[in-house]
């Protein structure tokens, strides 16, 4: 399971990046909104470890950021505020649970094996899809069928973006094709047959929806994996 550790103090933040590491997750570290945003783009994310306190945006704020972006990560909130209101407010940001500091590795390390435990029991083998980045496959409980190039950019790009929506000039970017009203019947044109593809494994061709004048966007949650 991947893992982001949101935390700006550094020697606190290297605490936690080594209990977990020693658990055997793989884990990386953040120090504010931009770092992780950066670590989101680049790599599948499972769950983030999300102090409240940053530098800029506050992780209740990017909990709520995260929860429309990408509804499916898990979110463990760590903070200082332990008034009432103050755990309420991080609940109803999205987080699936609020630790209050001080935290401990080891108390931290058993919340993360919680969410693990209960993201491997909760997850519905049937609305699991997957896309293989490696491999170039997609996955869902009825099979696995391979990919063009194009066709993972496109479900990537889709995955991780804002909303999991995207406009045309930017599917034309990850597509690697040029602005232009044939460009656009080209990607049409990809993206029926990437349903059709996809229906084979029992995948509602809704799963790519188009918006009017604008672009594209998924309405499932797709997990990448290396």
């Amino acid at each position: 399971m991947r893992v982001v550790v949101v935390e700006d103090h550094q020697d606190l933040r290297e605490v936690f990046i080594d209990r977990l590491l020693s658990e055997g997750f793989d884990v990386v570290g953040a120090s504010c909104a931009e770092e992780l945003d950066e670590h989101l783009a680049a790599t599948a994310t499972h769950l983030i470890v999300l102090d409240v306190n940053l530098p800029g945006e506050s992780g209740f704020n990017i909990a709520q950021r995260l929860r429309a972006g990408h509804p499916g990560i898990n979110i463990i909130m760590v903070s200082a505020r332990t008034e009432e209101q103050d755990r309420i407010r991080g609940y109803e940001s999205g987080a699936d649970f609020y630790l209050t500091k001080p935290v401990s590795p080891a108390e931290l390390s058993a919340a993360v094996k919680a969410v693990q435990r209960r993201t491997q029991n909760g997850a519905s083998a049937t609305d699991r899809l997957l896309l293989n980045l490696g491999r170039m496959t997609f996955c869902s409980a009825q099979g696995e069928v391979a990919l063009s190039k194009n066709d993972v950019a496109l479900l990537k790009a889709l995955a991780i973006a804002p909303e999991r929506r995207l406009p045309y000039w930017r599917l034309f970017e990850v597509t690697e094709r040029p602005q232009s009203e044939q460009a656009k019947g080209q990607l049409e044109l990809q993206i029926f047959r990437l349903r059709k593809k996809l229906a084979e494994l029992g995948v509602s061709e809704d799963l790519i929806k188009s918006i009017r004048l604008e672009g594209y966007l998924l309405t499932q949650s797709i997990q990448l994996v290396n």
